[in-house]
């Protein structure tokens, strides 16, 4: 007796020749099968196919009207082939030509009549076995894929939002950038305003005071407060443009960078080395980061690394620039530098970040240091890596 699967799965017989279908019929009843439908009409096949289809198909091939290859063909036609069943070929015409069209027609098996009944029985039970794994590597794989069309789906939402979110970041980041760069032109117009007049005027005060002197060593002492005032004067300046490049918004990048290098060698700093190779500017919130980076590099160069050369490098790199400022100073250790504190590492990588790049470092003790910058010149995608 067979199991449940195979004794509910829905046979059809067809053969115009009604003592081979009792003949099956009984042969297939006694193996234990319950569910079998007859025809010996061949119209009457696809209309109940369409209503209820079959789990097997034992098919005569020569029939008057309508013969065994073209229901094969209104089979194919009607079912896909991940659901269609198998169809096993009961026939007299044993001819290698009636085979082989048979097969093609998409038989699964080709019985030639009078037939062994062990053997129907066997192709029977082992096509309907091959037929239900079928069924449900289908129902298995349509499982799958809903599953993974869901979960596309949920992974679609998500960059979508993690890219919303990313564009908004950006956003921030652009404001912030011009928040800081219009903060940065307060001060330094209120230093102008301010600080310098004070001292340009105290200095005129004192020009006019000096000529009034007679006393050889009160004119010495004045000569040496105006020089003080002088250097003073010279550093406030110096902080105003350093607060607001003003060749940065009109020159670009380049212009910037390379008036910063005159004047930081002029004040007494180590020779500078400036390569550019940039296609067109930057936007101008990427300028804006890549030129703060730079100098706070090198201000941290200028102050702790007793360095004679700096190698300052700006090329284009995919949808950014790349800034790298490398010294040959006396190094420094990077897992202590990177502890809380250090401020100058840690604003330079949050200025990058904040801009959606990135900012590394590399040093030993002894060895100089690099600090090498990537800033991209849109937003950038979730899942983007320099």
């Amino acid at each position: 007796m067979h199991d449940g699967v195979f004794a509910e799965a829905r046979i059809f017989i067809v053969d115009d020749e009604p003592a081979n279908v009792r003949i099956l019929e009984r042969l297939l009843k006694q193996e234990g099968y319950t569910d079998l439908v007859t025809f010996t009409d061949p119209h009457e096949v696809m209309p109940r196919y369409e209503e209820t289809p079959p789990d097997i198909v034992l098919l005569d091939l020569l029939m008057p009207h309508v013969d065994g290859f073209e229901i094969m063909r209104r089979i194919a036609e009607h079912t896909g082939p991940a659901t269609r069943p198998p169809v096993i070929v009961l026939t007299a015409d044993a001819t290698r030509q009636a085979r082989e069209r048979a097969l093609a027609g998409g038989a699964m098996d080709f019985v030639t009549k009078p037939f062994d009944h062990l053997e129907v029985l066997l192709r029977v039970r082992n096509l309907l076995a091959r037929h239900f794994l079928e069924l449900d590597l289908w129902d298995h794989n349509r499982v799958l894929e809903s599953r993974v069309a869901e979960r596309t789906r949920e992974l679609q939402d998500s960059l979508d939002r993690l890219r919303e979110t990313s564009r908004e970041r950006q956003d921030l980041a652009r404001r912030l950038v011009t928040a800081q760069e219009e903060e940065r032109r307060r001060i330094a117009a209120d230093v102008h305003d301010g600080p310098v007049q004070a001292v340009v005027a105290l200095g005129m005060r004192l020009e006019l005071l000096a000529r009034r002197l007679a006393d050889p060593g009160e004119r010495t002492e004045m000569e040496r407060i105006r020089a003080t005032l002088a250097d003073a004067l010279t550093g406030l300046r110096t902080l105003m443009v350093e607060l607001r490049p003003l060749t940065l918004g009109r020159d670009g990048l380049e212009a910037a960078l390379r008036e910063h290098q005159t004047r930081m060698e002029a004040t007494g700093g180590p020779v500078v080395s400036l390569i550019a190779d940039l296609r067109s500017e930057p936007p101008a919130d990427a300028q804006a980061v890549l030129f703060r980076i730079a100098q706070e590099a090198l201000a941290n160069v200028r102050k702790h690394a007793a360095a004679s050369r700096v190698t300052v490098t700006l090329a284009d790199d995919g949808e950014g620039a790349r800034l790298s400022v490398r010294d040959d100073g006396r190094g420094f250790d990077l897992a202590r530098a990177t502890e809380p504190g250090h401020l100058g590492l840690a604003t330079m990588h949050e200025r990058a970040t904040l801009a959606g790049g990135w900012c590394r470092f590399e040093s030993e003790p002894g060895a100089g240091a690099t600090v090498t910058a990537w800033i991209p010149f849109a937003p950038a995608e979730p899942g983007s890596s320099g």
